[in-house]
């Protein structure tokens, strides 16, 4: 178990040098990029990533620490010494040298270093929950960051339509202005819903820029803006909601904030154990072997046994561990519940909200069918001559498909968040449940 924890320990350390070169090494982005790929870069080295990585690691070292204090000590003794032998002494040489390997052990001290070893041991698991807590919500920073970039570019559609249909409508007016059969102040109303207009888009470009920039370095790739993107399939939309109690249990069962502060809880129950068997006997076993200079009855050339120590008075220390490792235990309880009842809470709002923008989603779908309804119809009186709201009608069919397409992804981020909540990490437009916990022992055994 020691050697094993050894070598995660040292592929821990080289994760987090390896880290620090790790978007000079990305490959680059495929374009179209697809939402399914870029969730597949949430295992790659990030920088928020690394600092779980190295807390690992971390405790890892603190585990291999402790669990050495049963290891073998062995070192070489040399002394050279001068003295003036007693006067009964058979040898009456001054040279009083030797040398020679001492070897010791402790053996067992009754439960205290097993205490200490499942300390060490649970705050690796806790950590290791912490970094699939932490995996988690980079799967939803980039969900988010793809669809701000997907929701921009149907703004900017929708503005640039927008500038069209006013900047047509402003040149009409212009040449009727020129006959002398409107106003200049009709004219010029018309020429500030086109700057108006020409603002708007000019900021949702910008915004295509901003959001592609946050994309990039979501996915630790800075210097590569992603320029085409693939909107996703909508089929995990269609996934009926469970009970909100159903989805408590899980989140109470499953999520790894929680699972991670159980393991400190368990750590500091082991603490509290190893504070109390800090009076406890040791006892230890030695071996020595040396060579001598002198020739004497005390001198043998080789010693072996046991030394038992029972400590019979510590003063008030073990009670002052004592109190601190209770104090301890007591925060890390009060930590868990508290984290117990906030996600309880959160799940009960995310419920609550995937019904609200399931029946959002029905509402925009029928204002869908109307404005496809009511451009059909701008079209056909635009063909016969009869009206001129053909751009506007436009317009809306682009608004009502930025709030169909915020509506939906607001939607499939609530559902990411959910599985979040209750450790079950779907892809989206599968039904396989991405497995985290394996991703990590990979990355350890590398």
């Amino acid at each position: 178990m020691t050697q094993q924890l050894g070598r995660l320990g040292v592929a821990g350390l080289y994760l987090v040098v390896q880290f620090a070169n790790a978007a000079d090494l990305s490959p680059v982005l495929p374009s179209p990029l697809t939402l399914e790929h870029a969730l597949s870069l949430a295992d790659e080295p990030h920088p928020t990533l690394m600092l779980y990585t190295a807390d690992i690691a971390a405790a890892q070292a603190d585990y291999q620490r402790v669990d050495a204090n049963y290891d073998w000590d062995a070192y070489l003794e040399a002394r050279a010494r001068y003295i003036e032998p007693a006067k009964t002494s058979p040898d009456q040489t001054h040279d009083d040298h030797r040398i020679g390997i001492v070897i010791s052990k402790e053996i067992y001290d009754f439960g205290r270093h097993n205490a200490q070893r499942q300390v060490a041991e649970h705050e690796v698991d806790a950590r290791r929950f912490n970094y699939l807590d932490a995996r988690t919500r980079r799967r939803q920073d980039i969900m988010r960051r793809f669809f701000d970039v997907l929701l921009a570019d149907l703004l900017t559609g929708r503005n640039e339509e927008e500038l069209a249909t006013t900047y047509v409508r402003f040149d009409r007016l212009r040449q009727r202005k020129e006959l002398g059969q409107i106003s200049d102040l009709v004219v010029l109303e018309a020429e500030a819903k086109v700057q108006r207009a020409r603002l708007l888009r000019n900021q949702s470009q910008a915004q295509q820029r901003e959001t592609r920039a946050r994309l990039a370095e979501a996915l630790n790739r800075p210097a590569d803006l992603p320029a085409l993107l693939t909107a996703p399939k909508l089929d995990m939309l269609q996934r009926p909601i469970p009970e909100v109690e159903t989805l408590q249990q899980l989140a109470i069962t499953s999520n790894y904030q929680l699972q991670a502060l159980r393991m400190r809880v368990i750590a500091a129950e082991q603490r509290v154990t190893a504070a109390r068997a800090q009076d406890n006997a040791v006892l230890k076993g030695n071996a020595e072997a040396f060579s001598y200079s002198r020739e004497i009855g005390s001198n043998d050339e080789v010693r072996a046994g046991v030394t038992l120590t029972v400590p019979i008075y510590m003063g008030r220390r073990d009670d002052a561990l004592i109190a601190q490792a209770q104090a301890q235990l007591q925060r890390a309880r009060a930590e868990l519940h508290i984290a117990e009842l906030d996600v309880r809470q959160t799940v009960l709002n995310v419920w609550f909200e995937l019904d609200n923008l399931n029946q959002q989603r029905q509402e925009m779908a029928a204002l869908r069918k109307f404005r496809e309804l009511n451009l059909d119809r701008s079209r056909a009186l635009y063909e016969l001559e009869v009206n001129a709201d053909l751009g506007d009608a436009m317009v809306l069919i682009a608004d009502v498909e930025y709030l169909s397409a915020q509506t939906n992804y607001k939607l499939m981020h609530a559902w990411l968040k959910l599985d979040s909540l209750t450790g079950q990490v779907a892809l989206p437009g599968s039904d396989t449940t991405n497995k985290p916990a394996e991703s990590i022992k990979q990355n350890e055994k590398q």
